[in-house]
């Protein structure tokens, strides 16, 4: 969706990184309830809620992989980047869904 590599760069500590995006945040309860607001808007029963996929991902013909972000994805980041501007706004993205993901593992608490 955007261009700027800022988040991450060749000299990225992806360790480091992903401790960043799993440390809770000052904003993560607005934040966490803004992304389920759009995700709801999204779905059409609770139980397409409770199903919902953070990616999807399909092996075609030939071997290659093809993966699809679902709708709500883009509308999130777009809501957090209108927030706090390009650069917090991606982070705080990313940061969320690294909370959904977390829940969907079972090691963080469910939302709600």
């Amino acid at each position: 969706m955007y261009s700027d590599t800022r988040l991450l760069g060749p000299d990225t500590d992806l360790d480091e990184f992903l401790t960043k995006l799993k440390t809770p945040w000052k904003t993560m309860d607005s934040d966490m309830d803004t992304a389920l607001g759009i995700i709801t808007n999204h779905a059409k029963t609770e139980f397409e809620i409770e199903t919902t996929q953070l990616m999807s991902v399909m092996k075609q013909q030939g071997g290659q992989i093809s993966i699809e972000f679902p709708s709500w994805q883009a509308d999130v980041e777009k809501a957090f980047i209108n927030q706090y501007g390009l650069i917090d706004g991606k982070l705080i993205f990313n940061k969320v869904l690294m909370r959904l993901f977390q829940i969907s593992k079972g090691t963080e608490q469910q939302l709600h």
